[in-house]
Order: structure tokens, then C-alpha cells, then sequence
């Protein structure tokens, strides 16, 4: 994942001349994204370490990852709905009928 992060932010700038707003709603997203993914890595590496030296109990604990994951899933719907706006920024109007093919006229 972390590669196709890679690849699509060198897509959007390479892209960015053509579409810039697309392009840094995507670079955004997927800053985003690898940052998400890099920290909590991280920090799911280091709080069983942390939780250990806090004393902290069963419950407190699960309650804390819970947390944790609530707090990761949103970052990750802040990162679908970039996306998505990105794919939808600069398109036509849905309520014009689209041109008549060159050979039906």
C-alpha cells in the first residue's frame, strides 16, 4: 500500500500542470495516508510498552484501543472522501444530455 501511495503521488504531480486542484486533493489524501499509516505503525509498536510501564489494566487497555482504531478510521474516511472528491472535481454538468455521436446525427 505504502508503494502504491508512492506511485500515485508521483502521478499527481507529474499531473499537476493539467489538473492542479485534482492533483493536490490527491497529494493530500495520500500524505495523509502515509503519515496515518507510519505513525500508527509506530505507535502501535510502542504502546504495549507504554501501557506495561503506566500499569495500565485489561479494561483501561481495550478501551484505549478501541479508541485508537475509532480515531484511525476516521483519519481514513478523511482520506476516501478526498479521493473521491478528487475524482468527481471538474467533471461536466450530470444535467446537460451529452453530445450526439459523430454517425447518429
Amino acid at each position: 500500500m505504502l508503494l502504491l501511495v508512492l506511485g500515485g503521488s508521483a502521478f499527481a504531480i507529474i499531473r499537476w500542470k493539467r489538473h492542479p486542484r485534482v492533483s493536490l486533493m490527491t497529494l493530500v489524501a495520500l500524505v495523509i495516508y502515509f503519515l496515518e499509516a507510519i505513525l500508527f505503525v509506530a505507535f502501535l509498536y510502542w504502546l504495549p510498552n507504554l501501557m506495561q510501564s503506566m500499569r495500565i489494566s485489561g479494561g483501561a487497555s481495550g478501551w484505549l484501543y478501541s479508541l485508537i482504531f475509532f480515531f484511525e478510521d476516521f483519519v481514513f474516511a478523511l482520506v476516501i472522501i478526498l479521493l473521491v472528491g478528487a475524482a468527481f472535481t471538474g467533471r461536466g454538468r450530470a444535467d446537460r444530455p451529452p453530445p450526439p455521436l459523430p454517425d447518429t446525427v
